[in-house]
Parts: structure tokens; C-alpha cells; sequence
């Protein structure tokens, strides 16, 4: 067994006894490794957080045993923000940040993920593909060509990774354990490949049928991490999330999750979620969230007749139950020199308080050619727009 998943997550409090994280505290981290000095272990609890719905921290901050490996498993740059903190938001519920630190996974490493990967998708025809690599007839190549097409149309490999979320709570005498896990499970919703260095082809994953592949891989994983004796007794949330196409400029969803009791082997029930990152301006954005489209082109319109060298806006709304949650704005623009960021970050505050009510979370950045120059946030329901320009 890898010494990561033997890895104890239990940290003893060195000074205050308070039942609540409410003051800077040091504590030690217990390891099996002998040769890690006392110095080595120290850590700290900090008060701090950048917002109250957000996790504390263990410092310093150690990383996942399986860090690096998302970026192997999901091309698309949206998709893999949207797949972590996504993870991070929905595990609120169960294991609340008033409560719980959050730390990185410490019991799937990276050869565990990648294992299990390959375990729950179809095998690769390797035979196959070696008869390929070998062959030198022309029809014969196209024939073992046409033929590793089809099976790799009628196989797809729609799980693309494994994402593990550990968070810990006070016990008693003082002591911080694990005390809850979340797995994320991404899916594909187009697998691509190529056969021989051929042009890429595209199979489309139905929803249902990724579904279903999830759903009995979440069953799979929690037999297994169950096997693990650190995580037997710990609540267990699990979520599917449905990637977008690679190139898309928007990342895909989470669809559904489940909480597994301690201890418990199998999942009863799952709970369907209604998430959507929708793009500003869109066809779809027009055609299903109108009025929202419509105060994005306000907003827009204001900016290109204000700035004659406007390039372009750019918007992603999240979307919860239908409603707006959240609306991320980037705005690209040829500047010529400070006074023109700072007097166009003056007049985009004014725009935003204009076209955008209160309800959602609003953030606008604004860039040139070669960096970001300000940025512009407020927080729902909130009056008060704070914006930040970056100096040299």
C-alpha cells in the first residue's frame, strides 16, 4: 500500500481550547515519518478568511497526493476550475465552513487515480493496435484502421478523473481529524480520439448514458475507498460532473451528488442539480435567459460608445435553479496609458451600478494586450462596487 494512503489526517491543538476556530492556533501534524523533525510538523490554524463562506486552512498548505494529474485528465481550462471549486461549493452543505478546514486529498494518490481511471473505462485494444503498428499492406492498414474506429466509437472512455476533498473538525482532548471526504467524478460529454495520427473524430456522450457509466462508477469508488481504514467511518459525499467540449468557452456542470452516511457501502439515493455556466453574448444566452442578455448588451453598448478603442465583452453567468448567481464580465481594451485605465475603471463602475441589479455576485476585469489592468467586484446584495488598478 502507498505510504499516502496510510496517511493519518489527525492534528493536535497546542494551545487554545476553544470549541471554535477562533483565534490563530499552532498545531502539530502526526506522521509515521520518523526521520520528520518536530520543526517539520508545526502548522497553523488561521482565523482568517477572505470571506465567511469560506473554508480555513491548515498551514502550510499541503498539496493533494494526487496534485498535477487534473491537467492530464481534462483539457478544457474551464472545465477544471469550474470541476475543483465546484467540488469545494457544493461540499458546504454537508460539511460547512463554520465547522470544518478544508485540506487537499491525502488518500488518492496519483498512481491510485490514474489506476482507477483505466479501471472504470473500457480497455484499451491494445492488440490492435499493435497489429497496426505493424502492419505494412496498405489494406491492411485501412482495414485495422476502420475497424480500431469502430471500437473506440462503440467504447467510449467517458470517465476522465478522480478529484478527492478531505475536511476535518475538532474532536475530543483538543485533537482536528477528518471527519468528512468529497469525491468528485468528471465525465466527458464528447470523447475524442484519433486513429494512427488521423484527423480527430468526436462521439457525443448522451447524458443518460453518462449517467448511468457515473453512477455505477461512484459505486465502485466508494467500495473502494471504504476498503481504506481511515475513510471508513467518515461521511462520504460524492458528485458527477459533466464536462463541456473541449474548446467550449464556458465550463460544463455538476449534475448530481449524494452523501453516504459513515460506514455505509452503498448509495441510496442520488439529488439532481440544475447548474449552468451560461455565455454573454450567446445565442442561448438570447434565447433562454432574455432579460439577462439583454442588460449584458446595455452594458456593452455603454462601453464601446464610451471607449473608442473597444474590442469586445465577454460575460459567464452561473446559473442555480434558474436564477443568476454569479456574473464574471471581462472586458479587453487598448489602453495608451494610465489615465485612460483609471478613467475607464471609473466610468465601468458607474455602468455597473446602471445595468446590473444586486441579486448576484458581479465581477469585471479589464485588460489590455498584455495583462490586466483593474478589476471590479460586488458582492450580492451589495450596494458598494470595489474595484483595484494595477500599477507597474
Amino acid at each position: 500500500m502507498s505510504k499516502w494512503l496510510g496517511l493519518p489526517l489527525l492534528v493536535i491543538l497546542m494551545t487554545a481550547c476553544s470549541p471554535t476556530f477562533d483565534s490563530e492556533e499552532e498545531v502539530v501534524q502526526e506522521t509515521d515519518e520518523e526521520e520528520q523533525t518536530e520543526e517539520d510538523q508545526q502548522m497553523i490554524v488561521s482565523p482568517d478568511r477572505l470571506d465567511t463562506n469560506d473554508y480555513r486552512m491548515v498551514l502550510p498548505y499541503q498539496p493533494s497526493a494526487a496534485r498535477g494529474t487534473i491537467t492530464n485528465q481534462i483539457s478544457n481550462r474551464y472545465d477544471i476550475d469550474e470541476f475543483e471549486q465546484g467540488l469545494t461549493r457544493l461540499s458546504k452543505d454537508p460539511f460547512s465552513p463554520d465547522d470544518y478546514l478544508f485540506q487537499e486529498g491525502q488518500y488518492l494518490n496519483e498512481d491510485t487515480v490514474f489506476s482507477w481511471i483505466n479501471d472504470f473505462n473500457p480497455d484499451r485494444p491494445e492488440d490492435l493496435e499493435d497489429d497496426l503498428e505493424d502492419a505494412e499492406a496498405e489494406d491492411e492498414v485501412e482495414a485495422l484502421e476502420d475497424e480500431l474506429e469502430t471500437y473506440k466509437e462503440e467504447n467510449p472512455r467517458v470517465v476522465s478523473h478522480i478529484l478527492e476533498q478531505n475536511y476535518l473538525t475538532r474532536a475530543e482532548e483538543n485533537r482536528v481529524e477528518l471527519a468528512g471526504v468529497s469525491i468528485g467524478i468528471a465525465l466527458k460529454s464528447d470523447y475524442q480520439f484519433s486513429v494512427n495520427y488521423g484527423p480527430t473524430n468526436n462521439v457525443a456522450i448522451d447524458k443518460s448514458e453518462m449517467l448511468q457509466i457515473g453512477k455505477e462508477t461512484a459505486g465502485q469508488i466508494l467500495e473502494r475507498v471504504r476498503e481504506m481504514e481511515e475513510l471508513q467511518d467518515v461521511p462520504i459525499m460524492i458528485a458527477l460532473y459533466r464536462e463541456n467540449s473541449p474548446n467550449a468557452s464556458v465550463p460544463g456542470s455538476f449534475v448530481t451528488k449524494t452523501v453516504v452516511e459513515p460506514n455505509d457501502m452503498t448509495v441510496n439515493e442520488w439529488q439532481s442539480l440544475d447548474e449552468k455556466t451560461v455565455l454573454f453574448p450567446s445565442n442561448e444566452a438570447e434565447d433562454n435567459y432574455y432579460e439577462d442578455s439583454e442588460m449584458f448588451t446595455g452594458f456593452s453598448q455603454d462601453v464601446s460608445d464610451y471607449f473608442p478603442n473597444y474590442i469586445g465583452v465577454i460575460g459567464r453567468g452561473f446559473y442555480k435553479d434558474g436564477e443568476l448567481q454569479e456574473l464574471s464580465i471581462n472586458v479587453p481594451v487598448e489602453f495608451h496609458g494610465k489615465q485612460e485605465v483609471i478613467g475607464f475603471t471609473q466610468h465601468a463602475s458607474s455602468l455597473m451600478a446602471e445595468h446590473f441589479p444586486s441579486y448576484f455576485d458581479l465581477e469585471v476585469t479589464v485588460e489590455s494586450a498584455s495583462r490586466q489592468e483593474a478589476v471590479l467586484f460586488r458582492d450580492a446584495g451589495g450596494e458598494e462596487i470595489t474595484h483595484h488598478i494595477y500599477h507597474d
